[in-house]
């Protein structure tokens, strides 16, 4: 998500947030925590750190006002409004479930001093402000729809490359310049944000680059596919798109890292799976994505694209 600034205009104040959710006894729960400051029981949220993305600032901040560590799933609708200041904030939400408990509780009890799991139909009745109704609403919906649970699906354009004008000993060995180190270095914390499970690559170098400093942080091997590099691609186009059908039917979070000119073939494949109000958000023309850019499908276990998001690596 990016935010533009008109001249003379304060920046707005950005942050993120996850409304938490679990299922008990057969019936929603969500995470809510209490604001003794407002005496109000609100979604989890907090502003952005420097630098920071969103997604990462969403899963900090769950954990510091709750104890709990949370995946992110698909994104809820952002709140804006005015402060008293003058000033915008900007909150942007995701759907999250729990990976862990990693604390006893929220860390400063001055802002948050309760956290409770609480009944969907109860928790409507609880929270004060609108844009936190709109977040249960939300959730509601989805669930009605059978569309609750969904699993992250990264296309993933490696990151900025040594241009090919300047680069003589082949597509294949052509590796990341210095921005692009940088991009596949602030990759971990953006992905890790929605735990990927796995990470598919083209083995061309400047792919591998991009992915590998996620796969370590993760703890996962990159398998590669030929049929994701530049030259199989342009080769057999049908085995490129045969991969990413794959991908998407299995419906596990998974990160694909490709090169630019393969993504009109992956784009395609994805909008044949997609509800119609998602495949608007895809990418339209070349490049489709800049250098180092994740698209983000959200997937339901039926393979069918529900939510797209795009996010570029902070790098400063």
């Amino acid at each position: 998500m990016s935010v533009s600034v008109g001249p003379g205009k304060p920046p707005p104040v950005l942050a993120a947030g996850a409304l938490a959710w679990r299922e008990k006894g057969g019936k929603l729960q969500v995470l809510l925590v209490h604001r003794p400051r407002y005496d109000d029981w609100s979604v989890p949220k907090g502003k952005l750190d420097k630098g920071e993305t969103f997604p990462a600032a969403a899963v900090r901040e769950v954990t510091e006002e709750t104890g709990y560590r949370v995946r992110l799933h698909r994104p809820l609708p952002a709140s804006v409004y005015l402060l008293p200041d003058g000033r915008t904030k900007i909150v942007q939400y995701w759907l999250g479930t729990i990976r862990a408990k990693v604390a006893p509780g929220p860390e400063n009890a001055a802002e948050i001093d309760k956290v409770r799991w609480v009944p969907l139909a109860e928790a409507e009745g609880m929270v004060a402000r609108q844009g936190d109704q709109v977040l249960l609403q939300s959730l509601r919906r989805f669930a009605e729809a059978g569309e609750l649970r969904t699993a992250p699906v990264v296309i993933q354009r490696h990151g900025a490359a040594v241009s090919r004008s300047k680069w003589r000993r082949g597509e294949a060995a052509r590796p990341l310049n210095s921005k692009g180190k940088k991009q596949a270095k602030a990759l971990p914390p953006l992905l890790d944000a929605f735990d990927p499970g796995s990470v598919v690559s083209s083995p061309w170098e400047r792919c591998l680059s991009t992915v590998e400093p996620l796969a370590k942080n993760e703890g996962l091997t990159v398998r590669t596919k030929g049929e994701l590099t530049e030259a199989g691609h342009a080769e057999h186009p049908s085995r490129t798109e045969a991969v990413i059908d794959r991908v998407l039917s299995e419906a596990r979070p998974t990160v694909v890292c490709t090169h630019r000119p393969v993504l009109p073939t992956v784009i395609e494949a994805v909008r044949r799976v997609s509800r119609p109000g998602a495949a608007l958000e895809l990418p339209r023309e070349d490049p489709y994505l800049a250098a180092g850019e994740a698209l983000l499908l959200h997937v339901t276990p039926e393979g069918v694209v529900v939510a797209i998001e795009r996010h570029l690596p902070n790098i400063g």
